[in-house]
């Protein structure tokens, strides 16, 4: 028995349909519960920025206390129509009939905000690389950001990876990048992993895999004929390998190659720098390295 599932049982509250009549309410008869999770900002300017192209489409939800309403689920949304100068909002709106006490009426606020599947890295990535397709097949070009340049490398190339992503990232603000984690170097790497051959992101959409990262990055590096050979290994039961490089192992026979330190990623990057660049990092860096000689000298 999950957690919600023993609450309910504990308190005597019946699993409740979500049925309401749709209704278009004013926002300021909306209250919102005290404890309700606070919404990023960042966020609700997505949000608003998003509605202004598409529009608001799916209704919030309330429950009628008698001329007031309190919020069970939408707050986001809510704020958004809000900030776009809005007076009312469509919403689902409930009886506290439907609910039967307020512990129930709670236990629906708290299942709306958790009982979700937050995407993964690999979910993300997809989402992404087909959101930045629609634009090129719309358009021809990425817009409305800073610049609208008609893209015009191999589809496959790396200057191709670097263009989609300035480009894409450009049509969003500062706001939303932040809150919906797109800035450019972000949305390189998601490009970088929507690559990965189709049927393996089926076979792993559900692995541990498909929320790390680096492991995506490192299987999208591989040729499509690879990453399925490391797919079977990744899944195979009991594992025959535990990463990427567990599984590149194995195939090839040639152990990885050993996971740096930060400093050591670091050390490598500065001894290719030219020696202006690196008095620079020393200028900034002066009282750190200041610090470092007199540690040394005692």
């Amino acid at each position: 028995m999950n957690a919600l599932s023993k609450i309910s049982q504990d308190v005597n509250i019946a699993p409740q349909p979500t049925t309401g009549s749709l209704q278009t309410i004013e926002i300021a008869a909306i209250d919102v519960a005290p404890n309700h999770r606070k919404p990023d900002p960042d966020w609700v300017a997505a949000l608003r920025e998003d509605m202004m192209h598409r529009g608001h489409h799916t209704p919030i939800q309330v429950v009628d206390l008698g001329g007031r309403y309190q919020l069970i689920k939408g707050l986001r949304r809510m704020l958004a129509v809000e900030q776009l100068g809005h007076v009312y909002i469509d919403a689902l709106v409930q009886s506290p009939a439907q609910f039967g006490s307020d512990a129930a009426l709670r236990l629906r606020q708290i299942s709306a905000q958790i009982m979700r599947r937050e995407l993964s890295v690999l979910d993300r990535a997809v989402n992404v690389a087909s959101w930045r397709a629609i634009y090129e097949t719309t358009t021809g070009m990425i817009r409305p950001g800073r610049k609208s340049i008609r893209v015009k490398f191999d589809p496959n190339s790396e200057e191709s990876l670097e263009e989609h992503a300035e480009l894409f990232s450009g049509t969003f603000s500062e706001a939303a990048q932040r809150a919906l984690g797109l800035n450019k170097e972000a949305v390189k790497r998601y490009l970088r992993i929507a690559k990965i051959d189709a049927p393996v992101v089926d076979r792993i959409a559900l692995h541990s895999i498909a929320d790390n990262q680096s492991e995506l990055l490192a299987l999208a590096a591989e040729t499509a004929d690879r990453q399925g050979a490391i797919a079977d290994l990744l899944l195979s039961q009991p594992a025959g390998a535990s990463s990427v490089a567990g599984a590149i192992y194995v195939i090839d026979g040639t152990a990885p190659a050993p996971v740096l330190a930060p400093w050591e990623r670091f050390s490598e990057r500065f001894t290719s720098l030219r020696p202006p660049e690196q008095e620079r990092f020393f200028d900034v860096h002066a009282a750190a390295i200041e610090r470092w000689r007199a540690k040394r000298s005692n």
